[in-house]
This record gives structure tokens, C-alpha cells and sequence, in this order.
């Protein structure tokens, strides 16, 4: 079993320019393994039915080595210079969308799916 990855928020910082590019212009489909070696997943697993267990495995092992205080000032502190970034790219490519709505090449779209 190998769990297809179509979509996932992929940034520049946590992956490179090169797997950005390609995930965003290709559209590509890639495996979970795929999606471990790009740093788009932290960890594959060959089935579905070990998600859950790997997943209590890490969340045992984050509960056990740190305070839960410490552990949310922590992801805090990991999040904070995305944000600003992740506001800014999420502005851009909402004004990126509408000016794709308002193209001729949307409209032609449309109208070859309604037809």
C-alpha cells in the first residue's frame, strides 16, 4: 500500500525551491516514501492501518521528554517566522486568483465544462 500525496502546504523553507516547483507547476502524484524523501512527511509507513500506531508512538515520546508547557512554547516558537511569510503568500495568491477568475482563459474554461 502507498498512500498517493496529490496536495500538501509546501514551503520553500521546510523543502527547497526545486520540490516547490514541481509539486506546484506539475500537479504530480507521489508516494508516501517519495513524499518522506522530498521533507514534504516526516515519516511514511507501508499501510494505512500503522498511521494511527506511528502516530501514538510519536506523540508518546513528545509527551514523555518534554512539559506540555514547554512543548507549546516550543511549536510556537518553531511556527513564528512563517507566519508573516505565510500571510504575505497567502495574500498573493488570492489576488493570483482572482486575476485567473477575471481571464479569458477562465471563462473559456468554464464554458467548455458547462457545455
Amino acid at each position: 500500500y502507498q498512500r498517493r500525496v496529490r496536495e500538501a502546504v509546501v514551503s520553500t523553507q521546510s523543502t527547497g525551491n526545486q520540490v516547490c516547483n514541481d509539486v506546484l507547476l506539475t500537479g504530480r502524484v507521489f508516494s508516501g516514501q517519495e513524499a518522506e524523501k522530498m521533507g514534504v512527511a516526516l515519516k511514511s509507513v507501508p499501510s494505512r492501518s500503522m498511521v494511527l500506531e506511528e502516530s501514538l508512538k510519536l506523540a508518546e515520546q513528545i509527551v514523555t521528554t518534554t512539559s506540555p508547557n514547554a512543548t507549546m512554547e516550543t511549536v510556537k516558537l518553531l511556527r513564528a517566522p512563517y507566519l508573516d511569510i505565510m500571510d504575505a503568500r497567502l495574500q498573493l495568491e488570492a489576488e493570483a486568483q482572482a486575476r485567473c477568475f477575471a481571464s479569458n482563459d477562465f471563462k473559456i474554461a468554464l464554458a467548455f465544462s458547462e457545455e
